[in-house]
């Protein structure tokens, strides 16, 4: 089936696109438009690109920038347009990112529906514009304009891509192809970009567009910045060149291979949460607690739309928000819920409160009403036997501050049906987030895996690592902060309750570091009471080495006759990203995680963990069989119990079921080469 179709009005050609569902650019739709390009006839006096469906062009396929690129490449499609001897409009609807925008201003006009969307994502994937995005973006809008673009990655609606420049009209959609057709006509021959001059730019305002993406940007970021910037210091042709080795190079990067690998596998997550039912609609939100998470979730759920009904029972901390959120919809009782077609509670993490909350709320609500949970850790099957109805129950794990985070983990309970997964799913999707499914297991996925990240970082320390050491150690891995750090942001008597609540369960002859105790115990709750792992001098927030925290580090260490020793930084990384994949593993085996993707995402949105890793799984993969051997054993050593799956690494062996879940996410060559050895 051909992509492009080429019909007549009157004297100007009309090629359409339609390469369902998005029109993105593949091998099949360049070579069909490079062939209907080379097909307009000698009598045409203009052409006019247009999209069949909502979009004209949303970018390219990027599954094929994983092997070599077929002919013909989107540049020498480009290439046509521009050699054409009559004017060629793009007529822009909906999508035209990447690749699409691209091609557009290869383009001799631009015109655009109101519904048009155009954007540079590239930078996001590893890479930069490849087609010449840069070098016409630049001698269309300016050198700082076209920084700001290309780096930020943003996407700009069709008002602000008429007043850059992007566009030279704006229509509505009912008019598009008529008014493309009449600007067709219109020009006056070829009007190249190439050929254009790029515009005088003040070199302040060059340098501030740099410095406003230069810190701490990835080098394909930077590299994108000074493309944009060379293109104005030499000829198109040259510019166009050394653009498109610069894509070449990055495309086959690590890094973008990386981002690409997280980019499938976030789709596939999405398409996971999915039903086969239609959702309940949701306009309504009610939000049960005005703490900093019900505040910053209100926020969220207004900010997508929704009405948001925010009810506590302190009047106080009620104003609070409602004084930040002019329009808000407060109650003090639980029965102003009454209207809401999703209720979410961000209420203290105890189970009776959660329960008792849910079977009041129940009361009030409409028997369509979705209920959620935002608990991190309860169990909901628990949860949801004190429903009447609890098939109209799940989960909706936020992770802070949820109105930033683009974390959702969604968990079904074993009552909860397709309509309400569906709603919640819908909900997600809404706000703009993230979303993964979860089954019910303590943490769910991502804190999780996050325990025992932070369980072996203790370990760490019990054996002689001072915090900020771990701390410095995953930072220079890729993370924004380490693990003690984050957890005196986060609050340690968090994790404290967590502790508390599961003694009664947990195995005797597991190791357990009674560190951060003490610490609680002393009042060392983090950065909100001046002090944690860290010390917080005059309401300091980057915290320091504190005397007070050595001390009780050592004297647990004499209470257990543990000798401190030097432990490197590469010992660090290896038994904490060895940790996190024995998490990972048991999470696999138990259902809760139903991909190892999924936990790549989770990590990697949740906890900012280095998207140019692409996980700690993905980063794993890519380890020579050996490391990830010696990283295990050292891990199982550290603690037989928690890490108990990880035994066949003392014997030399990678356990088949790491091995499995590794060949989930690793790219193809990993176990080629561990296969020919």
């Amino acid at each position: 089936m051909e992509t492009v179709s080429i019909t007549m009005v009157e004297d100007v050609a009309v090629l359409t696109i339609d390469n369902p569902p998005v029109n993105m650019g593949n091998a099949t739709l360049r070579r069909d438009l490079y062939d209907a390009l080379g097909a307009a006839g000698p009598d045409v006096v203009g052409v006019v690109i247009i999209g069949a469906g909502r979009h004209f062009y949303a970018g390219s396929d990027i599954s094929e920038f994983d092997g070599p690129l077929i002919d013909p490449q989107l540049p020498a499609v480009i290439e046509v347009i521009e050699s054409l001897p009559v004017p060629v409009v793009a007529a822009i609807s909906g999508l035209a990112l990447g690749g699409g925008l691209e091609l557009a201003l290869g383009c001799d006009g631009r015109i655009g529906a109101t519904s048009a969307r155009l954007g540079f994502p590239e930078v996001t994937l590893g890479i930069l514009p490849g087609a010449g995005g840069t070098v016409r973006a630049a001698r269309l809008l300016g050198v700082p304009t076209a920084i700001d673009l290309v780096a930020s990655a943003r996407q700009v609606d069709a008002d602000e891509a008429l007043e850059l420049g992007l566009l030279d009209h704006v229509v509505p959609a009912e008019d598009l192809l008529a008014r493309a057709v009449d600007l067709a006509r219109s020009l006056a021959g070829k009007s190249r970009l190439r050929d254009r001059s790029v515009p005088h730019a003040n070199p302040e305002q060059v340098e501030e567009a740099v410095a406003r993406h230069a810190r701490k940007a990835r080098p394909n970021v930077l590299e994108a910045v000074g493309m944009v910037r060379r293109s104005a210091e030499v000829d198109a042709g040259l510019a166009l060149s050394e653009e498109r080795a610069i894509f070449e190079r990055l495309r086959v990067s690590e890094e973008a291979a990386n981002l690409r690998y997280l980019f499938f596998a976030k789709r596939a997550a999405a398409k996971a949460l999915r039903g086969k039912v239609a959702p309940r609609p949701v306009r309504t939100v009610g939000i049960a607690g005005a703490g900093t998470m019900g505040a910053a979730l209100a926020r969220a759920c207004s900010g997508a739309g929704y009405r948001v009904v925010l009810f506590d029972t302190n009047p106080a901390a009620l104003a609070r928000v409602a004084g930040a959120m002019p329009g808000l919809t407060t109650t003090e009782t639980v029965g102003g819920l009454a209207g809401a077609d999703l209720v979410v509670d961000a209420v203290f993490e105890d189970m009776d409160v959660k329960r008792d909350l849910f079977a009041e709320v129940e009361r009030h609500v409409a028997p369509g009403a979705v209920l959620a949970t935002n608990t991190s850790y309860l169990d909901i099957n628990e949860m949801s036997r004190s429903l009447e109805y609890p098939r109209r129950f799940g989960g909706l794990h936020f992770f802070n501050p949820p109105d930033r985070n683009p974390l959702v983990e969604l968990i079904r309970a074993e009552t909860t049906d397709d309509v309400t997964a569906a709603t919640l799913a819908d909900v997600v999707k809404a706000l703009g987030k993230t979303g993964i499914p979860a089954g019910v297991g303590d943490g769910f996925v991502a804190n999780r895996v996050y325990a025992d990240y932070r369980t072996q970082a203790e370990f760490l320390v019990e054996e002689g690592a001072t915090p900020e050491q771990v701390d410095a150690a995953m930072v220079q891995l890729g993370l924004a902060i380490g693990p003690f750090a984050v957890a005196d942001m986060s609050g340690l008597d968090i994790a404290w309750a967590r502790r508390k609540r599961i003694a009664p369960t947990r195995d005797p002859l597991q190791r357990y570091v009674d560190i951060p105790d003490r610490l609680c115990e002393a009042g060392r709750l983090g950065r909100k009471t001046g002090a944690g792992w860290y010390g917080y001098p005059d309401g300091a927030r980057r915290g320091l080495p504190d005397p007070d925290a050595v001390r009780i580090i050592e004297e647990a260490r004499a209470t257990k006759g543990i000798a401190a020793r030097s432990i490197d930084d590469g010992e660090i990384r290896a038994r904490i990203l060895a940790s996190m994949l024995c998490a990972a593993v048991q999470l696999m085996e138990s259902g809760v995680a139903q991909r190892a993707s999924d936990i790549d995402v989770a990590l990697t949105e949740g906890f900012a963990f280095p998207r140019a890793t692409g996980g700690p799984l993905r980063l794993l993969s890519r380890w020579e069989e050996d490391d990830v051997i010696a990283a295990l054993t050292a891990a199982y050593r550290s603690c037989r119990v928690t890490f108990a799956l990880a035994e066949p690494a003392t014997r030399g062996e990678l356990p088949q079921a790491v091995r499995a879940v590794l060949r989930q996410v690793a790219p193809h060559e990993m176990f080629e080469r561990a296969a020919s050895r």
